[in-house]
């Protein structure tokens, strides 16, 4: 729920309980102030009465009118004055009418009589009935003027916020690269707004000094490392080598080559988590899988290793061309390197997903573990950890999903476009 619409539901829930208590409270209020008005009334006509009948002899059932009763009573009956509400039958309308009543005892010589007063509180009803609706129109324009002024500053008061929530969501160190300051009178977003500029600079300074380390290490640490391989090329190709050197020699050539192919993983990583791969272009993607796979023909001839390719698709994919090209060749690669003598290898791309699958011994860690930087199989020489990891970084970045599969055997990778 986005913050704008969780304040005004707040405000409504605060406002509903508030309006909605005081509604009825006031409707209490008014019916009170009524009742007490018609009890005053019954309270006067009952003291004029009694006025009027000292001075007059009271006959046993005396009744001055249809509202007014006179009935005598004892002693023992007498209670102080007593107002309540009771419903009597109408004959003319046939339905029950609620009326007010007091029920008072007066003195008269030396008998004792009950005074019974009714008043109808049809009108009091009625104006009740009126008021309430009108209440609750009052009510429901008051709270619709709240929502909606409420909707509408608020808007306003935050719009630096989303205006600044906006400028992060599309932030690129590539274009973007500083978010400046811009100036508002609210002084939480201006010093927000001060601080995030001050943080991607902060940030962007960290990627140039990141970015030209990366590539000044690449580039320092591969010059020494081919001049190493071509020195070693040289001496394997002298004639007085005895067979414990060449071992010795070929094992350095060995970790040479480790260790350049390590070099080449982090860099690619680094750039990868830098996002310095934003060019995309169109790439036929089975062009591109075929020519993987005919440039690793002689590690594919080395295993004896069969293969089977089916290329469906058709259109071509608007991607990076150097992230696609990493990814098959690291999937493609992976497959021969964990794949044993005689193996198979079965490749299906369409323009939906590739599916690489190939035989091998199963795995002896996790399969949630296989992404992880330097997580391989002890018993493959040749590799340095870091081509699944690369490949789930490039599918990271690429926003693919991969999913690892091993059933009868046989190890498969599938890539969602």
């Amino acid at each position: 729920m986005k913050l704008l619409q969780r304040t005004t539901l707040y405000y409504l829930l605060y406002s509903l309980f508030i309006f909605g208590i005081g509604t009825i409270l006031f409707y209490i209020f008014i019916k009170v102030i009524l009742l007490d008005g018609i009890d005053e009334a019954i309270h006067q006509e009952k003291v004029q009465l009694v006025a009027n009948l000292n001075y007059e002899k009271i006959g046993e059932g005396l009744q001055p009118s249809k509202d007014v009763l006179i009935m005598p009573a004892r002693e023992a009956e007498v209670e102080k004055d007593k107002y309540k509400t009771i419903p009597i039958y109408d004959s003319l309308s046939k339905e029950y009418v609620d009326y007010r009543q007091l029920t008072s005892y007066h003195k008269n010589e030396a008998n004792w009589y009950k005074v019974t007063i009714r008043q109808p509180l049809a009108e009091a009803e009625s104006l009740l009935n009126s008021i309430l609706p009108v209440e609750i129109g009052l009510f429901l324009i008051l709270l619709g003027g709240v929502l909606l002024m409420n909707r509408f500053i608020l808007a306003k008061i935050w719009q630096p916020f989303y205006v600044l929530l906006d400028k992060l969501k599309k932030y690129n160190l590539e274009t973007t690269k500083i978010i400046p300051y811009e100036s508002t009178d609210i002084i939480e977003f201006r010093d927000l707004n001060i601080n995030v500029e001050k943080m991607t600079e902060r940030i962007y300074k960290d990627f140039l000094t990141q970015k030209e380390f990366n590539e000044n290490s690449s580039h320092e640490m591969q010059t020494p490392l081919a001049i190493i391989k071509n020195k070693l090329e040289l001496i394997i190709q002298s004639k007085n080598l005895t067979e414990q050197e060449m071992i010795h020699i070929q094992s350095i050539f060995s970790a040479v080559k480790r260790l350049t192919l390590l070099n080449k993983g982090l860099l690619l990583l680094s750039k990868i988590e830098n996002r310095q791969f934003t060019q995309k272009e169109n790439v036929n993607l089975g062009e591109l899988l075929q020519s993987i796979f005919n440039l690793l023909e002689e590690q594919i001839n080395d295993k004896n290793i069969s293969t089977e390719i089916e290329i469906k698709s058709k259109d071509k994919l608007l991607t990076n061309r150097v992230l696609i090209e990493g990814l098959f060749n690291n999937l493609v690669s992976n497959s021969i390197k964990h794949n044993v003598q005689n193996g198979k290898i079965m490749a299906e791309l369409t323009d939906k997903h590739f599916i690489i699958t190939n035989t091998g011994t199963q795995l002896n860690f996790p399969a949630d573990e296989m992404f992880e930087r330097f997580r391989k199989d002890s018993a493959v020489e040749n590799s340095v950890g870091l081509g699944l990891s690369i490949v789930k970084k490039i599918c990271d970045f690429l926003d693919y999903k991969i999913i690892y599969i091993h059933q009868d055997g046989l190890h498969t990778l599938v890539v969602n476009f």
